[in-house]
């Protein structure tokens, strides 16, 4: 409950909270002055590390310098045996009080030329004539030896030769004397900073903490626990609270704020219930229209990936939604590239209406489906998506193809068996008379060929009239899982048993790897043999039969190839090879190619023809393979 009662200055949580504020200030001044004095110390122990490598840096460049110069320069002497310009450029070194020695030696490691800085000669001082010749390399040896020097070898390199090798030697007493100063400056100006930053903190302390206390019994308590008192009234649910606004200053200021965040908060509630109750009347609607829609509905985001998929899509094609969403929309079609197309069309804007296609389903069937894909935009209209609205067709295809099917071969079957009868009853009576006409062995050999001539022809003709039943009758399956390899083995095998062949040459490329495929053996060893006897009819001479099997070109699809070696098929006639009674061989039926397509077609299968002139034509079966348990 909110009280105007005064409360005095040193009661309540004002008298708990000074002490905290004091202890916290104080402790918060100390750990400030503490970090500041360390990160000074820091940065004066960084900048001393960094001044020792600069000096130490400069020496290493010194000794880099001199050494270099020295080995540019010494192949002019050494080539020369001008050992006077040598010594004149060692002494020239000798100028520089860092250098304690400078040698230059020849391959056998022995000095041209040197000089070298006694330790009781004074600086600056070159003591040549103080060093025997024969006392040079022990003194060289304890120079060396000094731990307290700097020393840089180089060889002397002219075009690839080394001449010898030349031996600078520098002192790091003055970096060491520079390094001494410099490290006892910088702890005088570390104290001179630490005790002026404790000074002023201290006396900042020491005036927040009375500011703090002054201030914050009038300006902070009472003001701030009436505004508790409201804001706990809102948290427990009232939201038309409000809280008195007597001052304008911050603290007004802040009433007036949560008074107005009260009041849009309390509107924005209501809006919220609002809109949650009509988003989920909506979300229940839509979700209603989903599941109990006939059709499959599914949408998919830019990159492909199932986003929705309603009931219809999931009891025809037999996926649960769980197993689709985000998964790629591509492996529901057999023929991905179509299913490309067809996507690209909708995200470029386009709609796509009664798009036959062909999807899988879950336990490898395929079924026929008419879908309908339309372009998803979010508020702003920007694409985010596609829309595919989808229905079974399976069945209305297969009933639609049998019944044109069967109306056609009604109408030819009626026509092909009245032909075929009245036919084979001619033929047959010629057959009689042939028979009856046939000389005894006393005719001639002419009168012999003739009856041979004519009983060939009535055979031809009722071989004609066999195929035109075989092409006008119902094709009815009767498909078994095989293996193609097998089958085509064994066709290979009976062609070359009955001579078709020839002089042909067959070759056999089977896939080794070559899946089951469901098929009626004995109508695909009619359709393959059909196109097995074309294509050697193709190669009247010699020739190479080819018959490949393969996996592909799509998912689980199987090719078996046929090639000959013969003329190949003129371009106008390729896409009329398969159609009913065309042919171009004398006395052909025209026949043979479309009872192969209709078979294969009936299987669920294509076949393609591919051929140039001069190279022979190849005839290529696609087959479905058998889907997996």
């Amino acid at each position: 409950m909110h009280s105007d009662r005064w409360i005095p200055r040193w009661h309540g949580i004002q008298a708990r909270f000074l002490p905290v504020l004091a202890t916290f200030v104080i402790v918060s001044m100390a750990a400030l002055g503490i970090t500041l004095y360390f990160n000074q110390r820091h940065i004066t122990l960084n900048r001393f590390e960094q001044d020792t490598q600069n000096l130490r840096q400069v020496l290493q460049d010194k000794g880099n310098a001199y050494s270099t110069f020295l080995a540019r320069i010494a192949p002019q002497g050494i080539l020369a045996h001008d050992y006077l310009l040598l010594e004149g450029y060692t002494e020239e070194l000798s100028a520089d009080a860092d250098v304690v020695y400078a040698v230059i030696l020849n391959r056998g490691h022995r000095p041209i030329t040197h000089f070298l800085k006694r330790s009781d000669a004074p600086d600056g001082v070159v003591n040549r004539a103080g060093v025997k010749p024969e006392q040079f390399m022990e003194s060289l040896a304890q120079a060396r030896a000094d731990t307290s020097l700097l020393i840089v070898r180089r060889d002397i390199d002219y075009n690839g030769t080394i001449l010898g090798s030349v031996e600078v030697g520098l002192s790091r007493e003055k970096i060491a004397s520079t390094l001494a100063e410099l490290k006892v400056s910088l702890e005088q100006e570390l104290r001179r900073i630490a005790m002026l930053t404790g000074g002023e903190i201290l006396i900042a302390l020491v005036i927040l903490i009375l500011m703090s206390e002054m201030a914050f019994h009038r300006l902070v308590m009472r003001p701030i626990r009436a505004l508790g008192t409201d804001m706990a009234r809102v948290q427990a649910g009232n939201l038309g609270a409000r809280t008195r606004v007597d001052r304008e200053d911050e603290i007004g200021w802040l009433a007036r704020g949560f008074n107005k965040m009260a009041a849009d908060l309390q509107d924005h509630v209501h809006k919220i219930e609002e809109q949650r109750l009509a988003y989920k009347d909506m979300h229940d609607y839509l979700a209603n229209i989903l599941d109990n829609s006939a059709d499959m509905i599914a949408t998919t985001a830019l990159d492909g990936s199932i986003v929705e998929f309603n009931a219809a899509a999931e009891r025809i094609l037999g996926y649960r939604r769980d197993e689709v969403v985000n998964r790629a929309s591509s492996s529901l079609y057999c023929d991905p590239q179509e299913r490309d197309r067809l996507y690209d069309s909708a995200q470029n804007g386009q709609v796509v209406q009664n798009a036959e296609i062909r999807l899988r389903c879950k336990n490898g069937e395929m079924i026929d489906a008419e879908l309908t894909l339309s372009p998803l935009r979010d508020n702003a209209g920007n694409l985010i998506g596609t829309v595919c609205i989808g229905r079974d067709i399976t069945r209305a295809k297969a009933m639609r193809r049998d019944l044109i099917q069967a109306e056609k071969m009604a109408s030819v079957g009626q026509v092909s068996a009245w032909i075929a009868h009245q036919i084979r009853n001619s033929l047959g009576r010629i057959l009689m008379v042939a028979s009856a006409m046939q000389p005894g062995r006393d005719g001639t050999e002419e009168q012999q060929q003739t009856c041979r001539n004519l009983k060939s022809s009535i055979a031809g003709m009722d071989n004609i009239v066999s195929d035109l039943l075989d092409y006008s009758r119902t094709l009815s399956l009767h498909p078994t899982p095989a293996d193609l390899n097998s089958v085509l083995d064994d066709l290979l095998a009976s062609h070359a048993d009955g001579g078709l062949n020839g002089h042909h040459r067959i070759e056999r490329v089977f896939g080794p790897d070559l899946p089951l495929v469901r098929i009626d053996v004995f109508k695909m060893e009619q359709a393959l043999g059909n196109v097995l006897k074309n294509a050697m009819q193709a190669m009247p001479g010699e020739g190479t039969l080819r018959v490949e099997t393969r996996r592909g070109p799509g998912a689980r699809q199987v090719t078996v190839m046929v090639q000959d070696s013969g003329p190949g098929i003129p371009p106008e006639n390729l896409q009329k090879v398969f159609r009913p009674f065309f042919t171009t061989k004398p006395g052909g039926t025209g026949l043979g190619l479309a009872i192969a397509s209709r078979i294969v077609e009936a299987h669920g299968g294509r076949v393609a023809v591919e051929s140039a002139e001069g190279r022979g034509a190849a005839f290529i079966f696609i087959l479905p393979e058998v889907p997996p348990r």
